[in-house]
């Protein structure tokens, strides 16, 4: 953990909003699991919490230069305010309410941009009402739609929601939450046509509590986006599976508050965090135990015309790993996150370093080929051959570095 913040420290400082939103709020959770399992003092662990001083000073000012701006992405606001919110829960922890107070005003700025740029509030959609469609302001004026109403910019509004009401009982972020809950389980429960290789959350054979949800829902008439990012048949993406988890996670343990609104039902959302944690268990860790990415091209190196989105991508397992081991998702489902796997995917991902204790894309190379066509084999679409991230490591050397930092996390609270 010391060794893999102080290559951090290095890197972490790159000029990319959503990333650098996500990879801040990773190397929070991170110092906070630290300090969980070691303590608050101790000369060792000082570094890292320095840099967390460090980040918080200058993460504000940059996420304000961001923040309403041209060429923002509705889903760029739900990793912004998340992270914002991490960072004024650790401002208020200590005292300086002033400065949590500015990172809880950035948190709900987010949350309005977000909404205001891709959220849906009229009945037209089909067959799901509303969702939040991924776009940015000059891209909504000029094609007068809402984009891709993919699963991350979902789950992510339905996180910010739940979080921000959290922090502070505002009726308008309830109900946002309500909706996007909504918005999820029609798709969970409705029998519609699939223009994809399964419904969206898709059960296949080990049964009903075994699941793995899509990379966006795609149906007839408004969710057949298949650009602006490219798709492919059967497309999943580990990040969404984590993040799911924890929303379905924090929405059982918010069930009082939910239990106004007619038709909530606690024990659905309990299943549903727990059939996609069996679902990553079995279909996402290789025969190794390592965590993987599905091999599909649109994560790795995809054929034109498809744009490359191995650069968003490529930290989909880190992602996954920090939600899937929140204590929220922990009391939810009263048990811990694949033990096993957890460890030993952060001892593949400390034994792939490279100098200076450069964390890599690739965390076990030798059994990915296995790990491809087994999935393929299971899931029945996506690419048996093994598959390299289409990456500049160098220009991603602070997402890869935080990418690990997640494993490592991870690997720490379920010790």
């Amino acid at each position: 953990a010391i060794a893999g913040a102080a290559r951090f420290s290095s890197v972490w400082e790159f000029d990319d909003f959503w990333k650098r939103s996500n990879t801040f709020h990773g190397f929070l959770r991170f110092v906070d699991a630290v300090e969980q399992k070691w303590g608050k003092s101790g000369d060792d662990l000082k570094p890292m919490r320095d840099l967390r001083s460090e980040m918080i000073g200058k993460n504000g000012p940059y996420f304000d230069r961001a923040i309403g701006g041209d060429g923002v992405w509705a889903d760029d606001y739900g990793w912004c305010g998340i992270s914002c919110l991490a960072a004024q829960d650790y401002l208020r922890s200590i005292g300086d309410d002033s400065a949590a107070d500015m990172y809880l005003d950035r948190a709900e700025r987010c949350w309005q941009w977000m909404t205001q740029t891709g959220y849906d509030g009229t009945d037209a959609a089909t067959p799901v009402k509303h969702g939040c469609g991924n776009t940015s302001p000059e891209r909504r004026k000029a094609s007068g739609t809402y984009g891709t109403r993919n699963t991350v910019t979902n789950v992510n509004l339905l996180l910010l929601s739940l979080r921000l009401y959290a922090a502070t009982k505002k009726s308008d972020y309830l109900s946002m939450a309500w909706s996007q809950y909504q918005w999820f389980s029609a798709w969970m429960t409705i029998e519609y046509k699939s223009l994809d290789d399964g419904r969206y959350v898709r059960q296949i054979g080990l049964g009903p509590t075994y699941a793995l949800i899509h990379e966006r829902p795609m149906a007839e008439d408004t969710y057949v986006e298949t650009s602006d990012p490219g798709w492919e048949r059967g497309w999943l993406w580990s990040g969404d599976q984590g993040l799911l988890m924890a929303a379905m996670a924090e929405v059982v343990l918010m069930q009082n508050d939910f239990r106004q609104f007619p038709g909530f039902d606690p024990a659905f959302a309990r299943d549903k965090c727990n059939y996609i944690a069996a679902g990553i268990e079995h279909y996402l860790f290789g025969k190794d135990a390592v965590l993987r990415e599905a091999p599909f091209r649109a994560a790795f190196n995809p054929p034109p015309p498809n744009v490359n989105y191995a650069n968003d991508y490529v930290g989909g397992r880190g992602v996954l790993l920090r939600y899937a081991s929140e204590a929220s998702v922990r009391q939810a489902r009263k048990t811990t996150f694949n033990l096993d796997g957890v460890r030993k995917t952060a001892a593949a991902v400390w034994d792939s370093r490279v100098s200076p204790n450069q964390f890599t894309p690739l965390w076990n190379s030798a059994g990915d080929a296995a790990f491809n066509a087994g999935f393929v084999a299971a899931w029945g679409t996506g690419v048996s051959t093994a598959l390299t991230w289409k990456i500049d490591a160098a220009q991603l050397a602070g997402v890869l570095q935080a990418n690990g930092l997640d494993a490592i996390t991870a690997a720490i609270r379920a010790s």
